[in-house]
């Protein structure tokens, strides 16, 4: 067998036409010591050991209306998520966020940041830096919008808040606004070894 791009093996001396043709044979598995492993993986995949766990957690919501002038520095939450992580110990979070942001005769500066609060905390603070969506120009479009970060600071915690929240920048808004289909994802993900 050689190996094609992406890793794929395909048999010599077949075309390429009829090399995605062929039926699939997976690795079969063995039972060792309680223990479900694969046998003979190829060395360019990764596997994700045992140990390791990950939870997913949601949050989405209609989105919110910045109506024609709103004032340079207005800051609105866009999306947030509750987390619970108590029953972690050595772990980190990636999270992401995307939207549309709809313009009708528009020109807009707006800061996307992600924001957390602890359950002891009086104020959130930014986690990692903020995104930058600018329209220098009216325009009447829709546009996707997303944003990945990291919180690799977390402590065990019965409830964290995390939140979206866009700042207008630079100068008031010329049109109007919307900001649609907001969607915040939540990945805890532990490593107990």
């Amino acid at each position: 067998m050689n190996h094609c791009l992406f890793g794929m093996p395909y048999p010599r001396n077949v075309p390429y036409r009829n090399t995605f043709n062929r039926t699939h044979h997976p690795v079969p598995a063995r039972q060792f010591d309680q223990k479900l492993m694969v046998q003979s993986l190829p060395e360019s995949l990764e596997v994700v050991s045992a140990p390791n766990k990950m939870m997913l957690k949601g949050s989405s919501s209609g989105g919110i209306f910045l109506p024609e002038n709103t004032d340079k520095n207005a800051v609105y939450t866009v999306a947030s998520i509750n987390l619970d992580t108590s029953e972690y110990k050595n772990f980190i979070m990636h999270f992401n966020f995307s939207c549309s942001v709809a313009a009708t005769g528009a020109r807009l500066h707006l800061k996307f940041q992600l924001f957390k609060q602890e359950k002891n905390q009086t104020n959130p603070f930014p986690v990692g830096s903020g995104f930058i969506f600018t329209r220098n120009e009216e325009s009447t479009e829709t546009n996707p919008f997303s944003l990945t970060a990291w919180d690799l600071d977390s402590m065990t915690s019965e409830c964290c808040n995390y939140s979206i929240r866009i700042e207008v920048m630079g100068f008031d808004t010329v049109g109007t606004v919307m900001i649609t289909n907001p969607v915040l994802a939540a990945f805890i993900i532990e490593n107990e070894q």
